[in-house]
């Protein structure tokens, strides 16, 4: 069994923060829209120098839970 260890890239279930393209994929909305939250403040994000943000789980799920 191969482990991602190496790379430093794991899975979504296995890292700690969602990446834009994931949240895209959850929200089911387009890139401007994650963004758009972003700047907002809606939740919580992380910029990490030119590779992009970082979305820490565990914030996005409690504003998730806020807006049902």
């Amino acid at each position: 069994m191969q482990t991602n260890m190496n790379t430093g890239k794991g899975t979504a279930q296995e890292r700690g923060c969602y990446t834009v393209d994931e949240l895209m994929n959850i929200l089911c909305v387009g890139r401007k829209a994650i963004y758009s939250l972003i700047h907002k403040k809606a939740f919580p994000a992380l910029r990490i120098g030119s590779v992009g943000y970082r979305i820490p789980k565990a914030s996005f799920h409690a504003w998730m839970s806020q807006q049902q």
